[in-house]
């Protein structure tokens, strides 16, 4: 299942942002700080989901759990290189675990503040 949700805030006003999360309460918060920043959000907790969004033609950034269950996130993050999207790692695993593969992905560990989350976004946008 996909949500979309839109804000009215501005760090991230007028983007799109994709979040790829199993947990469920992870996902609302990810969701919430991204929204309350002004994103317009698209959260989904299945592989097949994330390729599919990370299609969308305005996405402007993704936030990626490093595993949706037994499945790795690599896929999206291989797509998201070749459409030149930046994304970024939000999960438990070790940091040397998220960026293998991915070295230059900012990772930020879980949990994360709203603000912590946001700012990492912006980062990737400029």
């Amino acid at each position: 299942m996909i949500g979309v949700v839109t804000m009215h805030s501005s760090a991230l006003g007028g983007r799109s942002i994709l979040v790829v999360e199993a947990e469920p309460f992870a996902a609302l918060e990810v969701e919430a700080g991204l929204q309350d920043a002004g994103a317009k959000v698209f959260r989904v907790h299945q592989l097949k989901d994330a390729l599919y969004m990370a299609e969308y033609p305005a996405l402007s950034a993704a936030v990626l759990a490093r595993r949706l269950g037994r499945d790795s996130t690599a896929a999206v993050c291989r797509r998201l290189v070749e459409l030149g999207i930046p994304f970024m790692f939000h999960t438990r695993y070790p940091t040397a675990e998220a960026l293998e593969g991915w070295p230059n992905a900012p990772v930020l560990p879980k949990p994360a503040s709203a603000k912590e989350l946001v700012r990492a976004v912006a980062r990737l946008l400029h």
